[in-house]
């Protein structure tokens, strides 16, 4: 089974190529087709953004530099939206944008901090048997794409991070949001990709144990 998801940021030099090369690195990433584009890309063809290239090296294996070097920016793409099996963005903007391409892929549709957020904890399998009281079509979804329905059906039940405010009574950003930081001071930047790629990493730990538990149970 080949499990099809797409990263998507912005312009597609940054955030989204850095996720996508950090899970194609994983080992336990095979069986995977995994993409990146952007919804914002201008002229296509931009080669990845030196620091993001740099981190995804530095966690990945020796075939990630060559993928660095290749990267060029594409835009995301509706019919590859409707076709994948989950989408996960940097931001709620980019994930408004998916959804505005490809409306059918709305549910299928998360931030990767929401992705982790809703999936912190494990898919109980009496969730399906709910989830199918509403969708004739889930007891026929597999592998990545039922993952994606269970993250959905927590929407709205599952209370979402809280928001602090800074010092000066502001709010901050929204906890399910990546910045782009590509225009911050060279600290920012790599904070936030540091962070990023470590966030790939958990994403995949929980989604993981979600299709071995599911191919164990069959």
């Amino acid at each position: 089974m080949t499990h099809r998801l797409i990263f998507v940021c912005e312009a597609n030099i940054c955030r989204s190529p850095l996720m996508e090369l950090v899970l194609r690195a994983q080992g336990d990433a095979a069986g995977w087709q995994i993409s990146s584009a952007g919804t914002r890309v201008g002229t296509a063809g931009n080669r990845m953004c030196v620091t993001s290239a740099e981190i995804a090296e530095a966690s990945g294996d020796a075939e990630t530099p060559i993928l660095a070097a290749g990267h060029r920016s594409e835009a995301i793409d509706a019919e590859a939206l409707r076709t994948a099996d989950l989408i996960l963005t940097a931001s709620r903007a980019e994930r408004s944008a998916v959804a505005a391409a490809a409306p059918e892929a709305r549910s299928r549709a998360f931030t990767l901090r929401e992705a982790i957020h809703l999936g912190v904890e494990p898919v109980d399998a009496r969730e399906f048997e709910i989830i199918a009281e509403f969708d004739a079509d889930a007891a026929s979804t597999t592998g990545l794409a039922r993952y994606a329905e269970a993250l959905h059906a927590r929407r709205g039940f599952t209370a979402p991070p809280k928001t602090n405010r800074t010092l000066f009574g502001r709010r901050r950003r929204n906890p399910f949001d990546i910045a782009d930081a590509h225009h911050d001071s060279a600290r920012e930047h790599r904070a936030m990709l540091t962070s990023t790629s470590a966030e790939v990493e958990q994403f995949l730990r929980q989604a993981a144990a979600f299709l071995d538990s599911a191919a164990g149970s069959r």
